[in-house]
């Protein structure tokens, strides 16, 4: 059985309009706010190789007639002592034959400006011989080593100036290697 209605319940229906101006202004400024806020966030990508793949079957026993390329394998070690430029040829010696390559500076910050004089040189040396990967580098960091100084590293060995003032390419293709 349904119930009647109360009586008190009846009042005049208020006819309001709906003001929409606060909403509207809350738009006109939350908008400009938003789109201002996106500029500072800018984003870069950086292209590296990952280490190949170890072919545990003798990749290169299975085609003996293949013709070996010349390939020159250069690395840079990264340890908070400093960095180690390595070869499976050589290793480029540093001011003591049993320290980094390049050392940390006395502040223990590192020397990204002699690491990048160092593969300069070693860019001007290689620049005759035939490498196959002549512009490429492999970095490999120690374990505690931050990430922020892997990016630098790989911004400092990009690009540099030669004797004209023109910007070339330094060691551009970037592969990583085993964390030590």
């Amino acid at each position: 059985m349904a119930y009647k209605p109360s009586l008190r319940r009846k009042s005049a229906e208020l006819d309001m309009d709906l003001d929409i101006k606060p909403v509207m202004n809350l738009m006109v400024v939350l908008i400009p706010l938003l789109l201002a806020g996106t500029e500072f966030v800018k984003l870069s990508i950086i292209e590296i190789n990952l280490p190949p793949q170890s072919q545990g079957d003798g990749g290169d026993e299975q085609n003996p007639d293949r013709e070996i390329e010349k390939q020159l394998n250069l690395s840079i070690v990264i340890t908070k002592s400093g960095f180690t430029i390595t070869s499976p040829s050589a290793v480029l010696p540093g001011e003591s034959d049993e320290g980094p390559t390049v050392a940390i500076n006395d502040d223990n910050s590192f020397n990204f400006e002699a690491l990048k004089e160092k593969l300069v040189e070693v860019k001007k040396m290689i620049a005759e011989k035939s490498y196959k990967d002549k512009d490429s580098v492999i970095i490999t960091a120690s374990a505690d080593i931050e990430y922020q100084v892997i990016i630098d590293v790989i911004d400092s060995i990009q690009l540099y100036t030669d004797d004209e003032g023109n910007l070339q390419p330094l060691f551009p293709q970037v592969n990583f290697g085993k964390v030590l």
